[in-house]
């Protein structure tokens, strides 16, 4: 389960925060941010607030890239 991954090891390096990781997990599996919103039972405003900070955090241009640029630093195997 999403909820349940181990963050702990990206702590050093990794810019996002838990939540945001949690989201961007979601983003890789192509959820909505409707469909992220009702898995992480928070709401959609949130989900759009969190998915501008990772790609702002990322440098990424969409919710694509930011996929992309977490699978090459081994975040999302």
């Amino acid at each position: 389960m999403l909820n349940e991954v181990d963050l702990t090891q990206y702590s050093c390096d990794w810019p996002l925060t838990s939540r945001e990781s949690q989201v961007l997990l979601h983003i890789a599996l192509g959820l909505s941010n409707k469909e992220i919103a009702k898995s992480l039972m928070i709401s959609v405003e949130t989900v759009k607030e969190h998915v501008q900070n990772i790609l702002r955090k990322l440098g990424a241009n969409d919710r694509t890239d930011a996929a992309v640029k977490a699978v090459r630093v081994g975040f999302i195997d």
